[in-house]
């Protein structure tokens, strides 16, 4: 599991909850299927329903993404 990534985009916060005590922050990334009506118009609006520190939201909403890509180090570790 250490070498997956995966998105937020999961239509659901109970399914959001479990992916990120499950898998933890370091992997969880923001996902949309923006432009596409199917569940939070709002990219992040998941994420922001959940009771989560700035630093959490921080890494979920770009950290871990700008990590993934190489264009960041981890100051979430």
């Amino acid at each position: 599991m250490s070498q997956f990534y995966f998105d937020s985009w999961v239509a659901d916060p109970r399914a959001l909850q479990y992916l990120l005590d499950t898998c933890g922050v370091s992997r969880v990334m923001l996902g949309t299927d923006y432009p596409f009506p199917l569940g939070e118009q709002t990219p992040g609006a998941g994420i922001a329903s959940l009771n989560l520190g700035e630093t959490e939201q921080a890494r979920l909403y770009h950290g871990t993404a700008l990590e993934w890509l190489g264009l960041s180090k981890s100051r979430f570790a």
